[in-house]
């Protein structure tokens, strides 16, 4: 299995998260630039809210957490450079 390369990226809700087993969608900076992955989190998220991924899966799905940006930051993220 490869290395996990989403792994504590941040990223941004663009359909929102119910909570539990059911998914929304988020935006991630990946590759030189954006790309969309299904995603879920153990509680709701709200559109447009910042979130960190925590684990990633098959089918282009990460599970996430609320994420509070860095005060005074243009990304608020600790987002990796690939």
């Amino acid at each position: 299995m490869p290395a996990p390369q989403l792994l504590g990226r941040t990223g941004t809700v663009t359909m929102s998260i119910p909570g539990g087993e059911g998914l929304g969608e988020i935006d991630l900076p990946f590759g030189g630039g954006t790309e969309r992955f299904l995603a879920r989190a153990t509680g709701p998220i709200v559109l447009d809210s910042a979130v960190l991924v925590i684990a990633e899966w098959p089918g282009r799905i990460v599970d996430v957490e609320p994420w509070e940006p860095v005060p005074g930051s243009t990304h608020g993220a600790p987002n990796r450079t690939m």
